[in-house]
């Protein structure tokens, strides 16, 4: 398997407008057109009619995509919607800030389909058959609202790095103080913007005790020179929040914000000194000053991706597509570990390697007799670089329960103190830590693959029907057979931002209409970012995939023809991320971790990942900030892959994952 297949054109599909433009129009557009550079039905000299002979099962395929999920009706005020539709939506009537506790939703935008036909060699023969991958993004409006950034969650590092500079330890004990100072301040800020005199006061009191008792004592203890114009701004920040507060007594509102906004771009600026000092201490270390303003503009939180591709093979056991995907080549070919001395296969070869290999251009060349196309090879499906080498202290936790599970990413060290957690050596540690979560909610841990018996993460070959198990077992749902899901932590740097963030990578295998569909994405790391914060990831079943032809996306009542294909109410919200600080009556969660054994199970994992949370009670009353998402959100899948064109399955394929606003 190489990148040698034809390069195939890529287009980006852009929503519709309010202009008049519909999906009617949109796919009658080009009409009988001939796309160039686009294979899938056509020839190769001949050799495609002749050699298709010689194939196992179906030589086409059709795109499929995440559904988005239906609208949000007028009278919802459970949800505010951040993306994929009005992510205006951020004021009362009032034109107060909305309510920051109430869960927000962010979607997917606009879809890039791509047509990646990949192929077989037999006897000479180059047979090419038919391939499509769409990927989506997810933006939100200021992610960063309210929150601060989690100390010490040091989830840059890699393997190999070590830190013996105790000054560089005090810089990032005060850095570490100045961005629970910027939570205070920001809070402060919301409070006032909603005119809320109780909580301002207690922001700016929190604003005021953390710098008379935490930070002037770290900065006395500092010798280093970037401390002193931190130790003077400091006094003219205490000074500025109590006139704020002064301000936010006499329900001053206006005078309030100007006095806060200007304390805000005083500790930003400290912020900046300190992230200077530190990356030049430290090289490669992100900048929490350009993490900060990324999340306060409209940052990507996620992708999305699927591939689909024939369910074909050569006789007598001599190849197929499905049987070269493993698990550990597909997040080999999205997530590789981007070292000093260039990649290496994910994790620092922790879960072995099975042969692959990158070039000079960081695509997977692998020995055998399939071919994938060059998107695949090149890991550039995702817009975003993953990284499985910086993710020291962070792995995969999770709790199962029956119809469902949760799983999310937990750092190596006490959420609360950030000191490292010490594990026994019957634990396995935490660093690069993944795990397979069944349809059925069963968690089951990565297990290596140096054992040359062993094939698949730790399925063996079976001896029935010769068939290889390597995604774990397979649970049949009408006409769809899902996976495990492969869940890992990852760094991730979007295309758009200036420095890596954590995030949770995630990959489920479906068989669908004699097609192998390989969906997944990454999300942001709440856990790793923000104190009293967590990821929450769920599966309560197989995933639900719809069947649409190309008369249905065309129609008016599109969506409907979809959601009365799902059997499930929560499949509706599609694959869309709510972020919030909410329990399990907010919505949105699988019914199996609604009972009272799943809710111990949901707040175990809370207390995994963000710790105690301040200022809570009793263990059910536990409500950190978390960014929820289904990892058995349901497809969209075009079908007769057979009878439809190239032009209509391109088109067709960038509305699959369209959502109704």
């Amino acid at each position: 398997m190489d990148s040698r297949s034809n390069e195939a054109e890529t287009r980006t599909a852009r929503g519709t407008t309010d202009l008049g433009t519909t999906r009617r129009s949109v796919l009658a557009a080009g009409g009988a057109a001939v796309l160039s550079g686009l294979a899938g039905c056509s020839t190769i000299d001949g050799l495609f009619d002749r050699g298709s002979e010689q194939l196992v099962g179906t030589r086409v395929s059709s795109p499929a995509a995440f559904y988005a999920g239906g609208s949000i009706p007028d009278n919802n005020s459970n949800f505010t919607l951040l993306s994929g539709g009005d992510a205006s939506v951020s004021s009362d009537a009032d034109g107060r800030a909305a309510d920051p506790s109430r869960p927000r939703v962010s979607r997917a935008g606009e879809a890039t389909v791509r047509s990646v036909p990949p192929t077989l060699t037999h006897q000479g023969r180059l047979l090419e058959l038919e391939g499509w991958a769409i990927s989506t993004g997810t933006q939100a409006n200021d992610y960063n609202s309210v929150r601060s950034n989690k100390r010490r969650s040091e989830w840059w590092g890699g393997p190999d790095d070590h830190d013996d500079d105790e000054e560089g330890d005090i810089l990032a004990d005060i850095l570490d103080i100045e961005l629970e100072l910027l939570k205070d301040v920001t809070t402060g800020l919301e409070a006032v913007d909603r005119q809320s005199q109780s909580e301002a006061t207690r922001a700016l009191d929190a604003f005021l005790d953390t710098t008379v008792e935490t930070l002037r004592p770290a900065l006395d203890r500092c010798g280093i020179s970037v401390c002193e114009p931190i130790r003077e701004s400091s006094d003219g920040r205490t000074k500025t929040v109590e006139e704020a507060a002064d301000a936010v007594e006499a329900e001053n509102w206006a005078e309030a914000a100007e006095r806060l906004e200007h304390v805000e771009e005083l500790v930003l600026r400290d912020v900046e000194r300190l992230d200077d000092e530190l990356v030049e201490r430290r090289p490669g270390r992100p900048r929490f000053t350009d993490i900060i303003l990324y999340l306060r503009d409209e940052p990507t939180i996620g992708e999305q991706f699927t591939v689909c591709l024939p369910d074909a093979s050569l006789p007598g056991d001599l190849g197929s597509l499905a049987e070269e995907l493993t698990p550990e080549r597909v997040l080999a070919y999205f997530a590789a570990s981007h070292e000093p001395d260039g990649l290496r296969t994910p994790f620092h070869d922790r879960y072995g390697s099975q042969g692959v290999s990158y070039d000079d251009e960081g695509c997977i060349q692998l020995d055998g007799p399939v071919s994938l196309h060059r998107d695949i090879s090149c890991g550039s499906i995702l817009s975003a670089e993953l990284d499985t080498y910086r993710t020291t202290n962070r792995g995969i936790v999770g709790y199962s329960t029956e119809g469902g599970a949760v799983v999310s990413a937990r750092t190596g060290r006490n959420p609360q103190t950030g000191e490292e957690i010490q594990t026994t050596a019957e634990e396995d540690e935490i660093d690069g830590k993944c795990v397979f979560v069944a349809p059925d909610g069963t968690l089951r841990e990565v297990a290596s693959l140096n054992d040359g018996e062993v094939q698949c993460w730790g399925q063996r070959r079976s001896g029935d029907d010769n068939s290889l198990y390597c995604w774990g077992s397979n649970r049949a749902a009408g006409d769809v057979s899902a996976s495990e899901t492969l869940v890992c932590p990852v760094s991730v740097t979007p295309e758009d931002c200036p420095c890596p963030l954590p995030g949770i990578f995630y990959v489920r295998r479906y068989i669908h209409d004699e097609q192998v569909i390989f969906a997944g994405g990454w999300i942001l790391d709440e856990g790793a970012l923000y104190e009293d914060s967590a990821t929450l990831l769920f599966d309560e079943g197989p995933t639900e995939i719809a069947s649409v032809t190309s008369e249905d996306v065309e129609s008016d009542d599109y969506d409907d023809r979809i959601v009365e294909q799902f059997s499930r109410d929560r499949s509706q919200q599609g694959s869309a991320v709510l972020s919030g600080e909410f329990d399990a009556d907010t919505g949105g969660i699988p019914a199996g971790l609604m009972t009272e054994q799943g809710r111990k199970g949901l707040n175990a994992v809370n207390v995994k990942v963000a710790g105690e949370i301040s200022g809570s009670g009793s263990e059910s009353d536990l409500q950190p900030w978390s960014a929820v998402a289904a990892l058995d959100a349901p497809l969209v899948h075009l079908a007769n892959a057979g009878t439809t064109s190239n032009d209509v399955k391109f088109k067709a394929g960038a509305e699959l994952s369209k959502s109704v606003n």
